[in-house]
């Protein structure tokens, strides 16, 4: 792949996250799904869902006592955990 082709996406990238109303990153998102839910209860906004994403929330609500909700919103998703 060239370098301006990568250069392009990266860039289309970018701009569709500035443009969404996400408070977060999607690579970011799974990544905070453990201290969230050590925390017992917080929400974050995400643009979209990856599949990281949902098999961590699967993975924490196996060993900790929170449930965590994915509702749609306009432009993204709201993350909620209630411990």
């Amino acid at each position: 792949m060239s370098a301006e082709k990568v250069a392009h996406q990266l860039a289309s990238e970018a701009k569709r996250y500035l443009a969404s109303p996400a408070a977060v990153g999607e690579y970011l998102a799974d990544q905070l799904i453990l201290p969230l839910a050590l925390a017992g209860d917080g929400s974050f906004t995400v643009a979209k869902t990856s599949a990281h994403l949902l098999t961590n929330i699967a993975v924490v609500e196996q060993f900790l006592p929170v449930r965590f909700s994915c509702e749609p919103l306009d432009g993204g998703y709201l993350i909620q955990v209630r411990g």
